[in-house]
């Protein structure tokens, strides 16, 4: 319509139809100054055509409310429509997004948790359907002890404080517990108002079995690359420990032979250099035994001293004699808070992947020295909380990395090793060891010029100070201490029976654990209970446990060759229980019988 065609008409003729004076009444009746008349109809248009328009019209009046008029506001209504089309859409799809997802559970909670809608997922989730669920407290999904606690009121004032919450927990599902990932997003309005909570649920139950899964495999990869180590070191130990044997066979002789001809210092020269000949072999057996055992991780405070000194050998037999092994470390270091046989596998395998990467012939270092974690030498991130670490430094002069190996060593299943030849997995498993005790790994290599692999692993500041302990006496006074030996093996039990007897102690003798019981059962006054580990029909750890139910005050020394770190697995020892790692010397079982009887004061 043209301007001309409506001055002078009435305001209902701009109407498709008769509406009569409907929003005029509702305008003059309004209440308030500000107050107008609302309404939606068609305008007519040119041709016979129509449009939806939303009228407003608001009476003017003076001061005495005398009125003097109207205005009329029209206003097109197609846009306003549409943008209300898009919201509904956009809402039936977002429904229809939330619930065809069946894995993860969608709610809207209010500002103070209560739910106020969810989806397909969380009933499948929870167990409630929408009707029993919808109007109640979200508290209702969680354990009663969680709920006594207070803990889905912290999760609302969490995500109100921080605009998130994101928590492990574990949910209730049929009145069973399973283990949830819950999350709480606070909703806002423009204005910054809090609308309430979107609350995201997922069942954990899958992935931590998957986690547990992957861990075990890990520890078989692990255990699996032992083997291997074994496999390079089975020929070198067996040539060695040969060696032993025969060194033990020729001196007894010799001192044998010189016993015969009176030439008593001779023989005892002898009997040393065979002594020494078993100590080194036993060495051997320890070191297979420590590589090959499977166990969880532990946090020891592990001897890097000793560690090195046995790697020594270890590596020098894997390794070939075409590879230059060098291996130094400063005297006094702190021990490192890591179990000692994984970090023996860590090196093992960098020496390895070194070995193969220079082909079996050069120079490989093994060295450590302590540092900070603001060490500007430190190129990789440590954590502050350990203020002493110690940087061990695996460098070979082989042909070196380029950034993009570099970049992907550590990745599970790399490897630039010809098909058959490699896991991927060393330098994998390297850096999970690291990252398990607190320390970090790094990698320096140019083309051509080598690589040092850096193992940061922390120190035991506690054990930074530690006094070396006093040297025991040679011959200590044990006479009428009354020692029971346990052992199966009749070499071992007469001969440390006698060494006993030798110094005064009042000695029995068992060669089974039953055996034992029942001497322990006839006989209150025992001072202590010397008893090997493995043993016929009742195990030397049962029986000592059954022994320290008769005898409480009973002090108990358990002897084992197997590795010193699977003692470790016994949590009941206390100051009247040691053990005993064979091969050992008679002064080292006198020094551990002297402790337990004799307490220092």
């Amino acid at each position: 319509m043209q301007t001309q065609d409506l001055i002078g008409k009435h305001y209902t003729s701009l109407y498709a139809g008769s509406h009569g004076n409907d929003l005029l009444d509702a305008a003059i009746n309004a209440d308030g100054t500000y107050q107008f008349a609302c309404q939606e109809t068609w305008l007519a248009q040119a041709h016979g055509q129509r449009r939806r328009v939303e009228i407003s019209m608001h009476a003017l009046k003076g001061e005495n409310q005398q009125l003097h008029g109207f205005a009329m506001v029209v206003r097109h209504m197609l846009p306003h429509t549409l943008l209300q089309d898009r919201l509904r859409g956009c809402e039936r799809r977002f429904r229809l997004f939330t619930q065809c997802v069946d894995d993860a559970a969608f709610c809207m909670l209010d500002p103070q948790g209560t739910v106020m809608d969810w989806n397909a997922g969380a009933q499948h989730l929870i167990g409630h359907a929408a009707r029993s669920i919808v109007g109640k407290s979200f508290a209702t999904f969680f354990s009663e002890p969680q709920r006594t606690g207070e803990f889905p009121v912290h999760l609302i004032q969490t995500a109100s404080r921080d605009g998130r919450a994101c928590v492990g927990c574990e949910l209730l599902r049929a009145g069973e517990g399973f283990p949830a990932e819950v999350i709480l997003e606070a909703i806002h309005d423009g204005d910054g108002t809090l609308l309430g909570f979107a609350l995201i649920m997922r069942d954990r139950t899958q992935s931590q079995l998957a986690e547990r899964r992957l861990r075990e495999a890990r520890e078989q990869i692990v255990h699996a690359q032992k083997i291997e180590a074994m496999s390079h070191l089975t020929g070198g130990i067996a040539h060695d420990f040969n060696n032993a044997l025969q060194g033990i066979i020729s001196s007894l002789e010799l001192a044998s032979l010189s016993l015969d001809r009176h030439h008593a210092e001779q023989a005892r020269r002898h009997v040393l250099l065979s002594l020494d000949a078993a100590l080194r072999a036993g060495r051997l057996t320890q070191r297979l035994l420590s590589l090959a055992r499977r166990q969880a991780c532990s946090s020891q405070r592990t001897n890097i001293a000793k560690v090195f000194n046995a790697m020594r050998e270890l590596l020098g037999r894997t390794l070939g004699d075409g590879i230059m092994l060098e291996v130094s470390f400063p005297d006094n270091l702190p021990p490192l808070i890591c179990d000692s046989g994984q970090l023996e596998s860590a090196l093992v395998n960098l020496a390895v992947n070194a070995r193969d990467a220079m082909a079996g012939h050069g120079h490989l270092a093994i060295s450590c020295r302590l540092c900070h974690p603001g060490d500007s030498s430190v190129q990789v991130s440590l954590d502050h909380s350990h203020d002493v670490y110690v940087e061990i430094c695996v460098t070979d002069d082989g042909p070196g990395m380029c950034s993009e190996t570099r970049r992907r060593a550590f990745e599970p299943f790399f490897t630039t090793k010809v098909e058959g030849r490699g896991t991927g997995l060393g330098l994998s498993m390297v850096h999970g060891f690291t990252a398990q005790h607190g320390g970090a790994v790094d990698i320096q290599s140019v083309p051509g010029a080598g690589t040092s692999v850096l193992l940061y692993l922390p120190c035991d500041s506690a054990g930074m100070d530690i006094a070396p302990p006093q040297q025991p006496k040679k011959a200590p006074n044990l006479r009428g201490y009354r020692i029971l030996v346990v052992e199966d093996n009749q070499t071992i039990r007469e001969s440390v029976a006698t060494r006993l007897r030798q110094l005064g102690c009042i000695v029995a003798e068992a060669a089974t654990g039953d055996e034992a019981l029942s001497m322990l059962a006839g006989n209150a006054s025992w001072d202590l209970l010397l008893s090997d580990l493995d043993l016929p029909s009742v195990d030397g750890y049962e029986l000592c446990c059954q022994a320290r139910k008769l005898l409480p005050k009973l002090r108990v020394i358990l002897m084992t060759g197997y590795a010193e770190s699977e003692w470790h697995d016994f949590k009941a020892f206390d100051n009247a229980m040691d053990a005993l790692i064979k091969p050992f010397d008679m002064g080292e079982l006198l020094n551990k019988v002297q402790v337990l009887l004799q307490p220092a004061e």
